[in-house]
């Protein structure tokens, strides 16, 4: 009785303020996971036949924008067998995460009416992504968040680093979450400008679940000469610069980091905290945004 008690709540939450969850396509990567171990030769079409053929349109999105190869997809998964078998448990559990997430959305409905949530597709890439978006919803990369004590005991050290906690799953599924209700921001080609976007993402993510989608301790004793230059690039096109490592400049993720600050230190000065939000939300000019944040003021107090 407990079990389809257990059956019939995860056939319900998998449908949220109208939008849907899909794992399909997790069961469809380990079907073709298995013939594809046991004839690596034809590998490639083996993964297009019983994976992106029958693949959700999250799926087909996310190839589009961050698999892009099957040829490379299927040369990765095969040399590394081993982690995405360490890692099926696991993944086929993803499930288990439905609760959190709707939870978060509540919260973020109560503050923020007009959000809208996408349907939400978990699938497997090559590890390339933890998480886009597209206009079908959000697609979350979950290869890249497989972590658990028990499944990494034999994973090397870059694995171990580059790889995020399985539980971590909510978080990365709130931020991008968040870009989905950015439509209402300015884009431009500048550095501002993406560091506000994903920026934005981070900080409210932080305020509604308790984390940041990324680590920044690598920012930590560093956050003035970082920022320094940030100001001398905000208004350049260089985000891809700042979103790679390039070290010994900056650490990976600085324009997340820089518009993280910039987002927080405009809520900390804000009185009405929800008006903020929606500000955030809809910034309509980035630089008039920027020096309303009075982000000097904070990183002045907070790093000086």
């Amino acid at each position: 009785m407990k079990l389809k008690f257990i059956t019939l709540f995860l056939l319900f939450s998998s449908i949220v303020y109208g939008q849907k969850i899909y794992t399909t396509d997790i069961a469809n990567f380990y079907q073709a996971f298995d013939i594809a171990c046991a004839d690596t030769i034809n590998a490639e079409k083996l993964f297009d036949k019983y994976y992106f053929k029958k693949g959700t349109k999250g799926l087909d999105d996310f190839y589009k924008f961050k698999i892009k190869d099957k040829e490379k997809f299927s040369k990765k998964v095969i040399n590394g067998k081993e982690f995405y078998a360490s890692i099926r448990h696991d993944l086929e559990n993803v499930r288990l995460f439905e609760d959190s997430i709707i939870k978060n959305y509540n919260r973020f409905k109560e503050v923020y009416p007009k959000a809208e949530f996408g349907d939400v597709y978990f699938v497997v890439g090559r590890l390339s992504s933890n998480g886009t978006i597209s206009k079908n919803g959000l697609i979350i990369g979950t290869e890249y968040l497989s972590k658990t004590e028990n499944n990494s005991k034999n994973w090397n050290s870059s694995m171990l680093n580059n790889i995020l906690d399985f539980n971590h799953i909510p978080i990365t599924v709130f931020h991008e979450m968040i870009h989905f209700n950015q439509n209402g921001m300015v884009r431009e080609d500048n550095l501002l400008s993406y560091s506000l976007r994903e920026g934005s993402a981070e900080f409210l993510t932080e305020i509604f679940t308790g984390k940041t989608d990324g680590d920044y301790k690598a920012f930590q004793n560093r956050e003035i000469a970082i920022w320094e230059d940030f100001k001398k690039e905000m208004y350049q096109d260089k985000s891809i610069s700042w979103r790679d490592e390039n070290e010994p400049l900056r650490p990976r993720n600085a324009l997340y980091w820089a518009g993280y600050l910039i987002c927080k230190s405009y809520y900390d000065h804000s009185n009405n905290k929800q008006q903020a939000i929606y500000d955030i939300l809809n910034v309509k000019n980035n630089s008039d945004f920027y020096k309303k944040s009075k982000v000097e003021d904070y990183i002045i107090k907070h790093f000086k």
